[in-house]
């Protein structure tokens, strides 16, 4: 008499596989941990992440032992305000199998119920939702949205298109496995389920760069413009992106090698008429350069400033446009 198959012998199919390159603060780890990955599949089975340089040679990198919330978004997402809950927008997403619930407002300004959306610069954008109401089955409907989180703010402004990624950022998003001395560098990453040939048609192949994103320095704050002594004082806040959480330091850590910002002037909406590198904060624009710089005076100044990593290079840009006071 035979004996009845097995559920682990019915064959896995490819699974569900999406990588994320985040910022800082998602978690705890090194840049190189923040390469993360999140993996779906049904029936679900723990899945097995190998990598590779080239399209062979690929070596075990790590395992997947629990299966992620994924989704995508069921219509566009608009770009948004940073820094303020965002009572009108709503988010439409289907969730895969999955299931999300409110919560208070100490609990979202603790940290609960955050997302990552893929953004159509293809940047994540990391959100917050307060309130989650499924609709229709797997259709949910999330709101008192916090955007553009943890320096995220690019990626809100691209905004998102309908059908793209939206990943629940729990504790089924785990490191990838990326060593520092691959960050940055384009890997061949597959991803399937445990026991099944690294070349079978079960195991999904991505090319990936990662750990960069925790490395880039957040947009400066708070642009200003203001006479001194008959020239201009151009100056901004920089932020930062480790260990810039508490309250009772004077100042925030740097988070660099050293302190740089690369300064773009230009008229309203004209070409850049100056550039120069600054080591503060700040920086003093005399009239006779103003003046040297524009036939006529304009009546305000498009001012762009991004820090310098050295890891990574100039980080994610702050602009504005100043008035001429």
């Amino acid at each position: 008499k035979g004996q009845p198959a097995s559920l682990a012998s019915v064959a896995a199919g490819r699974p569900h596989a999406v990588f994320l390159d985040l910022p800082s603060g998602v978690g705890e780890g090194t840049p190189a941990e923040q390469f993360r990955v999140a993996v779906w599949q049904k029936p679900w089975r723990s899945q097995i992440l190998f990598v590779s340089p080239e399209t062979t040679g690929f070596v075990t990198r790590g395992a997947v032992l629990r299966p992620a919330m994924l989704g995508r978004l069921l219509e566009p997402l608009a770009g948004g305000v940073e820094g303020r809950i965002a009572r009108a927008q709503t988010i439409l997403v289907e969730l895969f199998d999955a299931e999300v619930a409110s919560v208070s407002m100490l609990q979202l300004l603790n940290g609960a119920n955050a997302a990552a959306v893929r953004s159509v610069s293809g940047d994540w954008e990391v959100l917050q939702f307060q309130y989650a109401e499924e609709i229709v089955p797997q259709h949910w409907r999330l709101s008192g949205l916090l955007r553009g989180q943890l320096g995220t703010s690019d990626a809100m402004a691209a905004g998102s298109s309908a059908d793209t990624d939206f990943v629940v950022l729990d504790d089924g998003v785990v490191p990838a496995g990326l060593s520092p001395g691959e960050v940055g560098l384009e890997l061949n990453w597959r991803v399937g389920p445990s026991g099944s040939d690294v070349s079978s048609s079960q195991f999904l192949t991505s090319q990936q760069i990662g750990g960069l994103r925790a490395q880039l320095p957040l947009c400066p704050v708070h642009l200003r413009l203001r006479p001194s002594a008959g020239d201009l004082l151009l100056s901004w806040v920089r932020r930062g992106r480790v260990n810039s959480d508490s309250w009772e330091a004077a100042e925030i850590p740097l988070g660099e090698d050293h302190e740089e910002y690369r300064l773009e002037i230009a008229g309203p909406g004209g070409p850049v008429v100056r550039t120069m590198t600054v080591g503060q904060p700040q920086w003093l624009y005399p009239a006779a350069e103003l003046a040297s710089d524009f036939t006529v005076i304009p009546s305000a100044l498009d001012i762009t400033v991004r820090q310098l990593s050295s890891a990574v290079g100039w980080g994610i840009a702050a602009s504005a446009r100043l008035a001429l006071i």
